[in-house]
């Protein structure tokens, strides 16, 4: 995104309520991208899955940047960008093989500590401070994950571990974002992305059997990279311009958005405890939102 979309954006709100609009952005993109994988054929491995899927995102911003894309592999800090690549294949294999088999809403629901690993990594790498009002949002959106895991008895099995584990390699690529941010546009950090990611989820599958997808799958497969990438640049933009810790407790808008793509595309009805636990999520956003521009109101 360019910056006089951001200074436009500036004039209605922080930078923080800026990033955390991106993330619901982003939410609603994560969302195509999830419910077009619990779809695809289980036959796929999930880092032939991720490779298309960052081929598909390099097309389209080949397309978008093909006037400047390749002024955008310009970089001092290669070595940083491969380790978020590292980080975002790991997270994708864990993430993609969760959402294959588990329910969207209780992979979703397992994936929330990632606002934990992002606010902590948030204090402990970049000396933000940790606002009461921040914790409380956290502390109430997480009281709503309680009540969508709890009826839940598919969660207690090995697919139940993948999210987690997604959701620490998804943060500490997060993180990395602050660093990257300081000497490369977004574009950059995007490309690097998605080129090490498809490199690395290449390389895991030269000793097993590829297999070559089904016709029905193509376009699923190139739905999911268009969502993804879109997803990314939503990301990206976010954690360079707001607080980490502040974006924490809108990552609880997947639940929602995984909530209303198992219900209307695959069946899958959750039990009343989730979608309450929904309800005090998106009351949790309303109330740090409103928060953000009385606190904005003040400093104007």
């Amino acid at each position: 995104m360019s910056n006089t979309f951001h200074n436009f954006c500036r004039k209605f709100f922080s930078d923080n309520v800026y990033g955390g609009l991106l993330i619901v952005a982003s939410t609603v993109a994560s969302a195509t991208t999830n419910g077009t994988t619990h779809s695809i054929s289980k036959m796929l491995p999930p880092m032939e899955i991720l490779f298309f899927k960052c081929l598909t995102g390099l097309l389209l911003l080949l397309i978008v940047y093909r006037k400047s894309f390749f002024s955008f592999l310009k970089t001092a800090i290669l070595p940083i960008h491969g380790l978020k690549g590292a980080c975002g294949a790991l997270g994708n294999w864990a993430w993609i093989s969760a959402v294959q088999y588990l329910p969207l809403a209780e992979s979703s629901a397992l994936s929330i500590t990632s606002a934990f690993f992002t606010s902590l990594g948030g204090m402990l790498f970049f000396n933000e401070r940790f606002h009461l009002k921040a914790w409380i949002a956290i502390i109430v959106g997480f009281t709503g994950v309680l009540l969508i895991l709890h009826p839940s008895q598919k969660i207690f099995s090995y697919y139940a571990f993948l999210p987690i584990i997604s959701a620490l390699f998804f943060s500490a690529s997060s993180l990395f974002v602050k660093r990257l941010s300081k000497d490369d546009p977004s574009q950059t950090t995007l490309i690097y992305l998605l080129g090490f990611m498809a490199v690395f989820a290449l390389i895991s599958q030269i000793h097993t059997s590829w297999v070559l997808p089904q016709f029905n799958d193509m376009p699923k497969l190139a739905v999911i990279g268009c969502s993804y990438a879109l997803t990314q640049v939503c990301l990206i933009e976010a954690y360079t311009y707001a607080h980490t810790s502040f974006l924490a407790p809108f990552k609880y808008a997947r639940f929602p958005a995984s909530i209303f793509t198992g219900v209307l595309f695959f069946a899958e009805i959750p039990p009343l405890t989730t979608l309450a636990g929904g309800a005090v999520i998106l009351l949790s956003y309303a109330w740090l939102i409103r928060v953000e521009y009385v606190n904005k109101r003040k400093v104007a």
